[in-house]
């Protein structure tokens, strides 16, 4: 049986994000009675930030998250992602939104400005069909401690 280009696009990419799911629970469930969570200290995350690619470029959303500090709604967009669910013979895959943060804890305005990754609440089900690649980014957006020392 010969499948469509578009059930292999969609087959190849499940796969992907099976592949990264398994990781992130393993990252989070490993533990045994010597050593308990061993695994997810250290690699310091339990998360492993992506990006999607549709034909109009990089998948993003709009997402809110409340500032405990002030206690006020801020809204941003992320096009960074971190795996919840996928159906096993589905099209969708359930993703949370990782906000984008620069060295001042701000919304940055480019790619290149981001300095961290934060995971939030926000969920979005995402129609696979729609998507043409996956791409992984380094664990260390998510750990990243900006330390600024003074000049003198």
């Amino acid at each position: 049986m010969k499948l469509s280009s578009e059930k292999r696009s969609i087959h190849g990419l499940c796969e992907a994000l099976f592949e990264l799911k398994s990781l992130q629970d393993l990252l989070t469930d490993s533990s045994n009675k010597f050593s308990g969570k061993l695994l997810a200290k250290l690699v310091g995350v339990d998360t492993i930030p992506f990006v999607l690619l549709t034909k109009d470029g990089f998948l993003s959303y709009k997402g809110v998250e409340v500032n405990h500090e002030n206690g006020q709604e801020e809204s941003f967009t992320s096009n960074y992602f971190r795996i919840e669910s996928i159906e096993k013979e589905g099209r969708y895959a359930t993703i949370s939104l990782l906000r984008p943060l620069d060295i001042h804890g701000e919304t940055p305005h480019s790619h290149s400005d981001v300095m961290r990754l934060k995971k939030t609440s926000n969920r979005i089900k995402v129609d696979l069909l729609n998507i043409y690649a996956i791409q992984t980014l380094d664990i260390e957006f998510l750990k990243r401690e900006i330390i600024i020392e003074p000049k003198w």
